[in-house]
Formats: C-alpha cells, sequence, structure tokens
C-alpha cells in the first residue's frame, strides 16, 4: 500500500512535535512555534509574510498564532518538505506508505540541506532494501539527538 494522505502526515508529525501557538525552543533549542515551525529556518521570515504573519512579534513572545495560522504554516512547510524528498527519492511516490511516512517526516524535520547528508540511507531505499536503510538511521547522530521521533521512524522502515 502506498498511500498517504494528508491526516496520516499532521497525526503522525503532531506526535513529535506538538501544536504550540506560542514561542518555545526545541530539543536542540531553537525557537519554534505552532506544528513545529523552526523559527531560524532560512525561508521562515519569507514563510511568514506569504501568510500575512508578524515573525518579530512571533518570535519576541508577543503574540500567539490561531489554529488556523499554525495549521497554514505547516501546509506550507509540508509542501516544502515534499518537494524536498521528491528532490531525495525522486520515486518517493511508488515507495511503500511507512517509507514515504518516514521520510517525509525526515525532510520536515532536516530539511533538504541536512536530508541530503543520509547518502546511505538513500541508496538503500532505492534499492529497497528498508532495514538497512533504517539500521543506517538508528546509527545516525540525528537518532540520538531525536530520540523517540527516531524510533519510530525507524519502526516504519523495518515494518516495510
Amino acid at each position: 500500500d502506498t498511500k498517504l494522505t494528508f491526516d496520516d502526515i499532521l497525526k503522525f508529525i503532531k506526535k513529535h512535535e506538538g501544536v504550540k501557538p506560542h514561542i518555545y525552543r526545541d530539543s536542540l533549542g531553537i525557537p519554534t512555534v505552532g506544528i513545529g515551525f523552526n523559527m531560524l529556518r532560512p525561508d521562515a521570515r519569507a514563510i511568514f509574510h506569504k501568510h500575512n504573519l508578524d515573525y518579530d512579534n512571533v518570535l519576541n513572545g508577543s503574540i500567539n498564532l490561531s489554529e488556523d495560522q499554525m495549521h497554514s504554516l505547516f501546509q506550507t512547510c509540508l509542501q516544502i518538505a515534499y518537494a524536498d524528498v521528491k528532490h531525495y527519492i525522486p520515486s518517493f511516490d511508488a515507495l511503500p506508505r511507512n517509507i514515504k511516512l518516514g521520510l517525509i517526516d525526515l525532510s520536515f524535520n532536516l530539511g533538504y540541506g541536512r536530508l541530503s547528508k543520509f547518502v546511505k540511507t538513500r541508496e538503500y531505499i532505492l534499492k529497497g532494501n528498508y532495514k538497512q536503510a533504517a539500521a543506517e538511521l538508528e546509527n545516525s547522530k540525528r537518532a540520538k539527538q531525536v530520540g523517540k521521533r527516531s524510533k519510530d521512524i525507524i519502526s516504519l522502515f523495518v515494518a516495510a
């Protein structure tokens, strides 16, 4: 089964990111808001501008985001994550559902620059060797940084 819905992705990412209308620091100390929106990402200000949101006042904590604003930011970031993962694995849409879900989460969380550094993981995915791809992820520095999130993604790969 390859079908993956927006709701599947939203639920999986929310489980790891949470939903916070107020600025907070993530596990690496990065200012974050909404559903895992990294306020330091290079395009953060431009994305806020596109949604008519006040970047500076959200960043300094004087404004909270509404539910709709958090979902709009998430949708934009998910579109970017999808484009990035398609660049990383051009055959992405044909992959098993579990692999797609794990890759979308990785792309959303890492951005293309860091995702593209998982060269061996990519090679194993392209060969259809998902268990070896999972082993590569498990041995990464990132796995130690994000703990449960990484275990959940590795479980998806192993089950594929």
